[in-house]
């Protein structure tokens, strides 16, 4: 494309064009004038026609099949109706007769009768049945007539593209008769009449043969057709996309092209409407069309000069006129004459393509004319029958202007490709740099206001959703679901699979709770949910005044949060607990409703909790003594009472267990079962483990002068002391430090949790027993190990569980199940110790287990170093 057309090409858009509705129709003319052409051609041609077209319908006799028939090589035409013909008997006369080759049948354009007369000749010696096939749909009127050896003459039908559908023997574009040749030579005589190009291509074809023959020829046709569709659809969503009116000519070109070859191929809009058959007088209409639009589209193309223009818009104007009066069958407006003007046309504009063929869009265009040029000078030397006329050369035309229009897209294509790089170069960077800033703007705020694991809404947009809600005019309840088992999840897959489970079930819950609440859930940024962190999410519903617990809703929700969650091989339970707290009463704002809502879901025994505010005190102390530990460590508020460890036949003290006993500041004595727990799920237990050791080792002096040389001291560790690296070094270098060797002390954990990751286990037991300290399992037969893997770990003690105790005296069968664990330590050759003895009648009845040892009140309560 030249300067001239790139100064169009960059030229803003007037903005006139879209006020004013003048400026507006001009703008889109060529899709306009097309409908207005075919309305015209339409109107104009149902009110020339005669009103009442009604024929007989044709009587076809049966069909038989043989062999033997042959078509000549030559037939013979004369310009005249086929009734003067019989007449005068000149069918049986050579002179006035034009012959041509059989394939070269093309009359030119008489605008008159034309009678064809052919030789069929049977050599069989019997009657055969045949089709007489003239595959050349657009010929308006064929009246055929057969005159047998014996002299009988024989009328088949009149057909004709200008007579209802249903008067063929055949549904198919072609002409078909059915007819019965008898021995010898029949004369076949067929009268043509058509406004255009007069040709007769015959052929005989058995019924078997008919639908086969034209099949093939269909489907190239209609891949061809298809492609000059899609390519039709590609310039019109140009068009309309990047408003460019001008490219719509070659949208008119190509559905001018389209629909002239419809006709051609006997496939119009005539078959919608079979009983309408002057649609197909369309032709005269949609062939000026493509001169029309050839020429409109050249000047949007090409940059042309000011005499150029006036010939193109002259020509235009030509193809007007003659579109105008082609209705009419005017003899000095026919297709001839058009053709020639067409041709004209397309020299003309050919010219002008090679004189740009510097540019690469000049080549286009003139490789795109050629091909138009190519297939209608065919078309034009079938028709005077200089070209056989067959497949090709009937859709000569067709084809070259399906190329050429092909060409002509992939050209306007690549020609608003430049046109789009052009008008972007100059602001590409600030482009870039305002795409660049609205992701960080995007992604920023994605960050501030969603998770960055779930992608649901953050605790921040969870607490301004809230705000915005009065509680005192509308209530509503907050609930957080915790899922408890989240972290175990993701230490036995992975975080990435463990994150996309926690995904695919929070989509799940997140359909859920939309269906379950409907109106009454509170949208959270579009979501139903929120994600607080990964494993607590939160959600919330407008409820009545009264405030009612018994949910049909909720129950629903807590129903399904305690099913199995499955997907794909996995099926398993998050452990949810749902904790609901009622805004305005557990709390005025986002922040404290959030609080009590949490502080609900921390009750994990049961799957709904609502708050209550005891609890919540309680629960709010044990935090504060959890953040109170460590400076309760150093102030001395800390300190170890001892158990003893006695031999229940002898009464003599074999070790004792270090006890840890806490006196708060604020809250006076604490037990610690309100601490520990907690301690441990937080992480904070280490350092009271280190403590505790280091303590013990403090009093091991005093505690030997008081019971003796032999004793040991045991303290407890948890399951985080066992998972922390290098911890058999700390807890050797504490003892060393004080002068002690690992072997005076005893280190215990309890079955559960020494279970819960026995692996890790098993190698810090093995390291701390190979340092040189003692094991002891705790708490045995309150946890749910299985007897092979206890025999995996490196124990030296075995300590039964209190809870064994409970009815002994009276319990048979618990009495043997104290047995079996009493067997099972001494298998194991581990010292085993009882705990919970209170009362004699118990001790007495233990002093039958020789080697065993107990613990309890029934030997005094732990003591305090110095202590009397």
């Amino acid at each position: 494309m030249d300067s001239h057309a790139q100064s169009h090409a960059n030229a803003p858009a007037p903005v006139v064009g879209l006020r004013y509705p003048a400026t507006r129709l001009r703008r889109w003319l060529p899709l306009v004038l097309l409908a207005a052409s075919v309305a015209y051609g339409l109107a104009a041609t149902l009110w020339l026609l005669p009103a009442n077209m009604v024929h007989d319908e044709p009587q076809y006799p049966s069909m038989a099949d043989a062999r033997g028939v042959t078509l000549p090589t030559h037939s013979d035409y004369r310009i005249g109706p086929l009734q003067t013909v019989l007449a005068t008997g000149s069918w049986q006369r050579a002179d006035g007769w034009t012959s041509r080759d059989l394939d070269h049948s093309g009359a030119g354009y008489p605008y008159r009768p034309v009678t064809y007369r052919l030789q069929l000749s049977n050599t069989s010696g019997a009657p055969v049945d045949r089709k007489l096939i003239v595959d050349a749909p657009y010929l308006d009127h064929l009246t055929p007539v057969l005159i047998h050896p014996d002299g009988r003459m024989e009328h088949l039908a009149t057909l004709g593209d200008l007579y209802p559908f249903d008067h063929r023997f055949i549904g198919l574009p072609q002409w078909i008769w059915p007819v019965t040749l008898e021995p010898g030579t029949t004369t076949l005589l067929v009268e043509v009449r058509n406004n255009g190009p007069v040709l007769l291509p015959v052929s005989l074809a058995r019924a078997d043969e008919v639908i086969s023959q034209g099949a093939a020829n269909l489907a190239w046709k209609a891949f061809i057709t298809g492609l000059l569709v899609f390519a039709l659809l590609l310039n019109l969503s140009i068009v309309f996309r990047l408003r460019r009116p001008g490219l719509a000519w070659l949208s008119v070109l190509m559905v001018a092209v389209i629909y002239s070859q419809l006709i051609m191929e006997g496939l119009g809009l005539w078959l919608l409407w079979p009983e309408r058959p002057e649609l197909n007088a369309l032709l005269g209409v949609t062939l000026p069309l493509c001169l029309i639009a050839l020429c409109e589209f050249t000047p949007h193309f090409l940059s042309v000069g000011k005499v150029a223009a006036v010939v193109l818009r002259l020509l235009s104007v030509m193809g007007g006129l003659h579109l105008l009066a082609a209705p009419f069958a005017l003899a000095w407006v026919g297709q001839d004459a058009f053709l020639v003007i067409g041709a004209l046309g397309g020299l003309f504009i050919f010219s002008l393509a090679l004189w740009h063929r510097r540019h690469v869009y000049g080549r286009y265009f003139a490789l795109s004319i050629l091909a138009i040029l190519i297939g209608a000078i065919v078309t034009s030397m079938r028709t005077v029958g200089w070209l056989p006329v067959n497949y090709l050369t009937d859709s000569a035309f067709f084809l070259g202007a399906a190329l050429g229009s092909l060409i002509l897209t992939s050209g306007v294509g690549r020609l608003l490709v430049q046109e789009r790089k052009r008008r972007m170069g100059s602001d590409i960077r600030v482009r870039q740099e305002r795409q660049l800033r609205t992701r960080i703007e995007q992604r920023y705020d994605q960050l501030m206001k969603t998770h960055r694991v779930t992608g649901r809404p953050n605790r921040p947009v969870l607490e301004e959703t809230l705000e915005t809600i009065d509680s005192s005019q509308t209530p509503f309840s907050l609930c957080i679901v915790r899922l408890a088992r989240f972290n175990e999840v993701e230490q036995a897959l992975g975080y990435r699979t463990a994150e996309d489970l926690l995904k695919q079930y929070l989509r799940q819950l997140n359909s859920f709770l939309k269906r379950s609440l409907a109106g009454r859930l509170v949208t959270i940024n579009g979501h139903a949910l929120a994600t607080l962190d990964t494993a607590n999410h939160a959600f919330a519903f407008y409820r009545d005044q009264d405030g009612s617990q018994d949910d049909p809703a909720l129950t629903a929700i807590t129903g399904w949060l305690g099913e199995n969650f499955r997907e794909g091989r996995f099926s398993f339970s998050w452990a949810a607990t749902l904790g609901l707290a009622h805004a305005p009463e557990h709390g005025r704002d986002a922040a404290s409703v959030l609080s009590s809502a949490g502080f609900a879901s921390l009750d994990d025994s049961r799957p709904l909790s609502v708050y209550d505010p005891s609890v919540a005190h309680r629960q709010y102390r044990q935090q504060l003594l959890i953040l109170d530990v460590e400076a309760a460590l150093k102030a001395g508020e800390m300190w170890l009472e001892y158990q003893p460890k006695v031999n229940i036949r002898d009464g003599r003290i074999g070790s004792l267990e270090g006890l840890i006993r806490w006196h708060h500041s604020e809250f006076g004595r604490v037990s610690p079962d309100q601490w520990i727990p907690l301690a441990e799920e937080v992480g904070v237990i280490h350092p009271v483990t280190l403590w505790a050791l280091d303590r013990a080792c403090r009093d091991f002096a005093a505690l030997r002068k008081r019971f003796g040389p032999q004793i040991a001291v045991s303290v407890n560790i948890s399951a985080k002391d066992l998972a922390r690296p290098g911890f058999h070094r700390v807890a050797a270098g504490i003892t060393h430090r004080h002068g002690l060797a690992p072997e005076n002390i005893l280190l215990e954990i309890t079955e559960t949790a020494m279970m819960s990751d026995p692996r890790i286990a098993r190698k810090t037991i093995g390291e701390l027993s190979d340092t040189g300290f003692r094991i002891a399992l705790d708490d045995f037969g309150a946890g749910h190990s299985s007897l092979g893997t206890l025999a995996t770990f490196d124990l030296d003690e075995l300590k039964i569980d209190r809870s064994f105790l409970k009815d002994i005296m009276a319990d048979p069968r618990r009495q043997k199940i104290l047995q079996v664990a009493l067997e099972l330590g001494e298998s194991l050759d581990l010292d085993v110790v009882v705990e919970g003895v209170e009362d004699e009648a118990i001790a007495i009845w233990l002093q039958q287990f020789p080697g065993l040892y107990g613990q309890g009140y029934y030997w005094g309560p732990p003591v305090r170093p110095g202590a009397s």
